[in-house]
């Protein structure tokens, strides 16, 4: 008798709980039978006791199926301690406070058949796992290392990796590192590949593609500079300013007869793009560097798009790098000069 009043007990508690739940919509536990503040569903409150949320390993949690956005466990074996990870927007975050942020990728160095692959040193790291797939566990184990060579990769092609960092709270997300293996003289972005951005060069952006590529062939061997015995000012000597340079002169530089070496280059079409400049000095430099993988240059003078004074201009010497100062003019009256197009990516 006692235990079936026992049982109609609960089942009228199992009752008034359902009703309390689906008039209030909302759920207070806690020490003094208060009710749940107006902003929460559940309102948890003690003073001497903690929750206990679902413990699983990163195994365990991976294997979920469709976790719902917001959903929060326990990775007891996250890093070396564990941390709390929440789903959101289709990845599991590591919300431990102390976890390490994501290191910020370096400049890699793409040579031959290989990668060395740098990153920066993330705050708080411990250390980093790096991958082919993104996969942490999965992932090489890189100590304290901040680099890590690739070898036996195929020259032309575009390669994705990942990184982490961990402490002993956590895992950060992943860092994708991306980079082509590119090499001078190869065909890439409608020209030649010579020259890849470094820090420093204007243009320059961590992480990302950005380099230099020629025409392989000349575009004149006649074109005077512009600008005959007037200064222009304003161009400069640097990676990443012909295009700029390029374009100051030829909205600067008139000319009736034969167009110049700089309107040469702006007006060519080829391969399907259309911004195509005189290199600047430093520019030219590079490409004079690597003239035996880029071809088709001839032993003469080049111009750049780097103006020396009102009269002259910088030009190189493409058998011997030498550099010169060379009027303006085009020929028949003073100068004999070569053109030749880049373009940057």
């Amino acid at each position: 008798m006692i235990m079936k009043k026992k049982i109609i007990l609960f089942y009228l508690i199992g009752i008034l709980m359902f009703m309390t739940i689906q008039n209030f919509a909302q759920i207070g536990i806690n020490s003094n039978n208060g009710p749940a503040d107006p902003s929460a569903g559940l309102d948890v409150r003690f003073t001497n006791k903690g929750f206990l949320m679902p413990r699983m390993t990163m195994q365990e949690l991976s294997a979920i199926a469709n976790p719902a956005n917001g959903l929060m466990v326990i990775c007891t074996d996250c890093g070396t301690i564990g941390a709390m990870c929440v789903f959101l927007s289709g990845n599991w975050v590591n919300v431990t406070l102390c976890n390490p942020p994501a290191p910020q990728a370096g400049t890699h160095d793409p040579t031959g058949t290989q990668i060395i692959w740098n990153w920066n040193a993330a705050p708080n790291a411990t250390g980093y796992k790096w991958n082919t797939t993104n996969d942490y566990n999965t992932a090489v184990d890189m100590g304290i290392k901040t680099s890590k060579i690739d070898a036996g990769l195929i020259a032309g092609s575009t390669y994705t990796r990942y990184v982490w960092a961990y402490n002993n709270c956590g895992v950060s997300s992943a860092t994708t590192l991306n980079q082509a293996l590119l090499y001078p003289g190869m065909s890439y972005q409608g020209g030649i590949f010579f020259y890849l951005y470094k820090p420093g060069d204007s243009g320059y952006v961590a992480g990302e593609l950005h380099g230099l590529v020629a025409a392989p062939f000349d575009q004149s061997n006649s074109a005077g500079w512009g600008c005959d015995a007037s200064f222009l000012g304003g161009t400069s000597t640097a990676i990443g300013k012909g295009l700029a340079n390029t374009t100051l002169i030829v909205n600067g530089c008139s000319y009736t007869e034969n167009p110049h070496a700089a309107q040469v280059c702006a007006s060519l079409v080829l391969n399907g793009y259309s911004d195509w400049y005189l290199p600047s000095k430093e520019e030219l430099n590079q490409l004079f560097l690597q003239k035996g993988a880029v071809g088709g240059f001839h032993d003469k003078e080049y111009w750049s798009s780097s103006e020396y004074d009102a009269k002259n201009a910088w030009s190189v010497f493409m058998y011997n790098g030498e550099w010169d100062i060379t009027n303006k003019m085009r020929i028949p009256y003073m100068t004999i000069n070569n053109t030749r197009a880049i373009r940057a990516f």
